[in-house]
């Protein structure tokens, strides 16, 4: 078990460190340059990768490359593309080459998120059932983790040596990831080989055929729209309250994730204890109540402990609903199929994502940034409510 919660939590940790860099510095770098809430949510186009992500995923799970094994390859070589990277984006000017800087980006979520099939379908064939919930703490801890090196120590090196240095940093980081997947022995996975469209539809069609699964990917999309709208929002609201790179990177990038990472150990406890369906209910209604606080600095509140007590609170509380969501989404994937199941899922969260990245911004610019958080709140307990229903006479 302890070795399985290594692998998963090195390669967890990797494909956030890039990602989470990109989509907490360059918005920070934009609002910093007086562009508009709108301008900034636009770089959620960038991160549909993430959300289409489903459409490749059926080729992860039936080819494999020569001699690196099935999921195992597909892991080291979208890593190492991640790495690759890392090293162009170093020798950009990003002052003068914003273009590049954007493809760049656009690749890190291509990578990151083609490695993730590749990495959950490992991880749901590796974890037994009983496994499931301090699997995904550890999944959450990971990602989470990664969000702490990518989008909190990165920041803060950002100001004090430079973007070059902190992407070549970054690029060792994730090469020293790859080490115990370079040692791991996988075992053999079936995979169809039979190239005809009907087979690369079926596993769409009886994921999409089980009962009451189109109201579980509804629950899916609307679960985490609180989170999105605050985490679009609460950086430049940060620096509209007057904060500094390093001052945005130690509140969000590393003490909000660090409490994340002991929310999500604790979260895999209780949902050991409590079950799927409780867990999701009770985490998801705190965690929505919880967002209301950021309402306090919306009204202009830009007291330090005030700042520090909101993010830490709001980000545990989402933590928890976050690894209860992940670890109800693991129950409902087929092993053989583990890359799609879980991706698609994935996916429609990942909608949810782009669509308050881009729409939030916009309407925060139109009505301002307390009217968007509590709209997203409304909209993410609206699932809880339907979390009965999917429950309802199944297992």
């Amino acid at each position: 078990m302890k070795t399985k919660l290594i692998l998963l939590a090195s390669l967890y940790i990797s494909q956030y460190i890039p990602t989470t860099f990109f989509i907490q510095t360059v918005p920070v770098l934009m609002r910093q340059q007086n562009m508009s809430l709108g301008a900034i949510g636009f770089l959620g186009f960038l991160i549909v990768p993430s959300a289409l992500k489903f459409l490749w995923s059926p080729l992860v799970d039936r080819y494999r490359l020569p001699k690196l094994g099935h999921y195992r390859g597909w892991i080291i070589g979208f890593q190492s593309l991640l790495i690759v990277t890392l090293l162009v984006t170093a020798s950009l000017d990003v002052q003068t080459n914003i273009t590049g800087l954007l493809v760049c980006m656009f690749l890190a979520f291509l990578f990151s998120s083609s490695q993730d099939i590749a990495t959950d379908a490992l991880a749901v064939n590796l974890l037994l059932p009983q496994e499931r919930g301090i699997g995904n703490a550890i999944q959450a801890s990971g990602n989470f983790l990664g969000a702490i090196i990518g989008g909190g120590a990165a920041l803060i090196l950002l100001e004090k040596a430079g973007f070059r240095t902190t992407l070549l940093t970054m690029a060792i980081a994730l090469l020293l990831c790859l080490i115990p997947i370079l040692f791991h022995q996988e075992h053999h996975y079936p995979a169809a080989q039979s190239t005809t469209l009907k087979s690369y539809l079926q596993p769409f069609i009886r994921f999409f055929s089980r009962p009451k699964m189109g109201l579980w990917l509804l629950v899916v999309l609307l679960y985490m729209i609180s989170e999105n709208v605050s985490g679009t929002l609460i950086r430049p609201l940060l620096v509209d309250r007057g904060l500094s790179l390093s001052d945005i990177g130690w509140l969000l990038g590393v003490v909000s994730y660090i409490a994340r990472i002991i929310a999500a150990l604790m979260a895999g406890v209780l949902i050991a204890r409590w079950g799927r369906k409780r867990s999701l209910i009770t985490f998801g209604v705190i965690a929505n109540v919880a967002a209301l606080s950021y309402i306090l600095p919306a009204a202009g509140v830009a007291s330090p402990s005030i700042l520090y007590a909101v993010c830490i609170l709001v980000s545990g509380l989402q933590s928890m609903a976050y690894t209860a969501l992940l670890t109800a989404m693991m129950d409902r994937s087929n092993p053989t199929t583990a890359g799609t199941d879980y991706t698609t899922q994935i996916s429609v969260a990942f909608v949810g994502v782009v669509a308050t990245t881009v729409l939030g911004g916009m309407v925060a610019d139109a009505i301002g940034y307390t009217l968007t958080l509590i709209i997203g709140v409304v909209v993410s307990l609206s699932s809880v409510f339907l979390i009965p229903k999917v429950y309802k006479d199944s297992h």
